[in-house]
């Protein structure tokens, strides 16, 4: 199930095409039309349901495992966000108003809350990740690429549904549901609801922790469809997901006792009378604050001892208008319309030990309307054209406070002069309202050269308004009031404002040549912008200007490729290769006074990536796909401490990922056996841009299996993942210095099964 959801000209996921045994051929929108997937220019990876359901995908962290070059992971540790890269190109703001540098569009809607991603994901038509900038069509912050879901519309011929149940480990239980009704000969309805739950798989072993990494989630999707006539097409649609727990979790890797990432040693235990921050080795602590002995850290891979009482508490619900209008037999004008909010809440342990060390809460209170119009010609001729016009409002109010407490070590040590015996304690309390408008006029024109070579181009030209007032910065003592780096003063930084704007042209072009049939050749050349902004915390303020933003980054892509189809169409194979020239990289580091983006680095990434299925035999079928990855800073240092990190490699950018599958059926009559078997693999991944040892992840490899036994109206899967028991992490975080200054990550789900009872009607 998705929750946000709009507008995007659906097509039915599979259609005849000519005759050949390969007919099965996913129709994909992502040029706003209806194409074959074996014809678009693009790097695409596509998804049909049926593929997402054998391979058991229910959300995005699946779908990176068959996709060359993608990566996928939520971050916690005061945060519930998710980081999306695609070729090395992704985010590192993740916070307040960051943009992300993968576009996530449900339906045809751009979602401007990255947390979205980590929805589920069902009842769906097809997922497709397209690679490489997306400016032309998709606009701002589609440097890295964008993701886009396409939800089942409702039909008017039919009465069907379906429904599943599912058991596992963990306790996991899940129910699924969804019902087409025609109501009547021009109008349809759909509705699609689902509920999961499952226990952490992070242990907590304090006795009143909660066990993180677990599952409290349900939601659902009504549509209501009018087709008056045959050209015209209306559809209205609400949606909510919900999502509770305590929410993902993090382990303690270890302070960060090496000057390569740039952050001091100590903990901050209070501020001051000359507004200097007091530091102490907290984490070596013989007892806690109640005086009861410091047990020794928990050593398995999924245990952890946390005394805070960590939740989650996301809750993303919106409506949206579509409507497709024929002006004439020869133009189709779209209008895309769509209003959403996302409440976002969360409380960490962000020390993660049994010490009263810190927590850090978060709540972020999100509202966005969009409406996009489209002029599209629909007709047979050499000469097609599309036109747009695009506006975006986003509204944020976000509320950050970190509390360390008072008293947390032992009075017998010495501090600084003007410190707080046993430490006064350090409280941050942060309000920031961030406003974003965004308006953007684009087309695309193509045009067909001579038979089978077809020449493409696009232009759009962005205009980013954003406005951010902040309150309560700064670290104070919670004893004396005392500010921290502000002699003598009490209390919080006095309040800033900020206000920027943006205008850029992002553009395509491409040459594709269907050299024979099921051959096609393409090369395009494209640029993709996302917007500048200000940092929620931290970031440099002027007293003349006030907030100074940092600057867009850009990404220059040449791209090469080639899609064939052999042998009667059983062998499908695409390959491609790209160049990237990444500027002006958004990169986010820590300093004393609190997270800051620079415009600091140069980045050139190139790679190549395949994709090939096999289908030997009616009953027998081989999927796999292979990415290679350089990605590289050209040029990065930062001034405190004085540290170059030219030629290291960027974070969450593995060098090779790789994936495999195999799937055989077996018939019983009219009944079905189907046995499948899935591999992915990642080469070594950075997490941090100095490649230490503690911020790398080892390569790894993953194993899923399915058993389904299909009846009539009827199947039954038994399926299993991670069957191997692998031990990985998804992501680190390295906390700002002036708190805890510990690393912590996150970690990748451990071997679950379980069984699903499913019918169709």
């Amino acid at each position: 199930m998705v929750s946000p959801a709009m507008a995007q000209d659906s097509a039915p996921p599979q259609q005849q095409d000519e005759e050949g045994y390969g007919s099965d051929d996913i129709v994909v929108t992502a040029t706003k039309r209806s194409e074959s997937l074996q014809k678009v220019p693009l790097s695409i990876t596509a998804f049909s349901s049926e593929e997402m359901e054998r391979k058991g995908y229910t959300n995005l962290a699946g779908v990176q495992e068959s996709t060359p070059n993608l990566n996928f992971s939520v971050q916690s540790a005061g945060q519930n966000v998710v980081r999306v890269t695609l070729r090395g190109v992704g985010t590192e703001t993740l916070v307040g108003g960051g943009d992300p540098g993968v576009a996530l569009h449900i339906d045809g809607v751009y979602v401007g809350r990255n947390s979205a991603a980590a929805t589920d994901i069902f009842d769906i038509e097809r997922v497709e990740v397209l690679r490489g900038p997306q400016g032309t069509l998709y606009g701002r912050n589609a440097t890295g690429g964008s993701i886009n879901i396409i939800t089942k519309k409702p039909t008017a011929d039919r009465v069907e549904g379906s429904a599943d149940f599912t058991y596992g480990n963990y306790n996991e239980l899940r129910v699924r549901g969804v019902v087409n009704v025609p109501l009547s000969d021009t109008l349809s309805s759909r509705i699609a609801v689902f509920g999961e739950a499952h226990d952490g798989y992070l242990k907590n072993l304090y006795p009143s922790g909660r066990d993180n990494n677990d599952k409290e989630t349900f939601g659902g999707r009504f549509q209501l469809r009018w087709q008056p006539s045959a050209g015209a097409d209306i559809l209205l649609r609400g949606y909510f997901q919900k999502f509770g727990g305590a929410g993902p979790g993090s382990r303690y890797l270890g302070t960060d006792i090496v000057s390569a990432n740039g952050y001091p040693t100590q903990g901050n235990v209070g501020i001051g009378t000359g507004g200097q921050r007091v530091g102490a080795d907290v984490f070596n602590l013989a007892r806690t604050r109640t005086g009861a002995a410091v047990l020794p850290r928990p050593t398995g891979f999924y245990e952890v001892r946390k005394d805070a009482p960590e939740f989650v508490d996301l809750l993303i619900k919106g409506a949206d208008l579509e409507a497709d209008i024929d002006l004439s037999d020869t133009i189709l004008l779209r209008s895309t319309s769509s209003y959403q909010t996302n409440t976002n809440e969360i409380l960490v342990d962000s020390d993660n030990s049994e010490l009263p060390i810190e927590t850090r809460y978060r709540k972020n209170d999100a509202s966005q309307f969009s409406q996009e119009f489209n002029l599209l010609s629909q007709t047979q001729s050499p000469f097609q054209w599309l036109f747009g016009a695009y506006f975006y409002r986003e509204e944020l109010t976000e509320r950050f406070q970190t509390i360390v407490p008072a008293g947390l070590i032992p009075t017998t040590i010495v501090l600084p002069a003007g410190a707080v015996r046993g430490g006064g304690g350090v409280q941050q309390d942060r309000v920031v309202n961030h406003k974003t408008e965004s308006y953007a006029l684009f087309g695309q024109l193509s045009y067909e050269l001579t038979p089978g070579l077809v020449a493409t181009a696009g232009l759009r030209h962005t205009w980013d308004n954003k406005v951010q007032d902040r309150t309560g910065g700064g670290q104070i003592d919670i004893t004396t009031g005392i500010r921290a780096t502000t002699p003598g003063l009490i209390g919080y930084e006095p309040p800033s404002h900020g206000e920027a704007s943006f205008a850029e042209f992002t553009y395509r072009f491409s040459l594709a040549y269907e050299f024979a049939r099921d051959h096609n050749l393409f090369a395009s050349y494209s640029r993709g912008y996302k917007s500048g902004g200000f940092d929620f915390n931290g970031g440099v303020v002027d007293p003349v200007v006030g907030q100074v933003p940092y600057k867009p980054e850009f990404v220059d892509a040449i791209e090469v490729g080639s899609k064939n189809r052999f042998l009667d169409r059983r062998v499908t194979l695409n390959l491609t290769g790209f160049h990237y020239k990444y500027k002006d990289l958004q990169v986010f580091r820590l300093t004393g006074d609190g997270p800051l983006t620079d415009n600091a680095a140069q980045s050139t990434i190139w790679g190549i990536e395949g994709e090939l299925k096999l289908q030997p035999t009616d009953d027998f079928a081989i999927d796999g796909s292979v990415g290679y990855l350089n990605a590289t800073y050209d040029s990065y240092s930062i001034p405190t401490p004085p540290t170059d990190f030219s030629g290291n490699r960027l974070n969450y950018a593995p060098k090779w990922t790789a994936a495999a599958g195999a799937e055989y059926t077996m018939h019983f009559g009219e009944d079905a056996l189907i046995a499948r078997i899935d591999w992915s693999y990642r080469s070594a991944t950075y997490f941090d841009r100095a490649n230490l040892p503690l911020d790398r992840q080892d390569a790894y490899s993953l194993f899923n299996g399915r058993l389904r036994y299909n009846l009539d109206a009827w199947y039954i899967d038994l399926w299993g993942r991670n069957l191997t028991k692998t031990e990985y992490l998804t992501g680190q975080l390295i906390n700002p210095p002036f708190n805890c200054n510990c690393r912590t990550v996150n970690l990748g789900a451990p071997r679950t099964y379980g069984v699903t009872v499913g019918t169709r009607f």
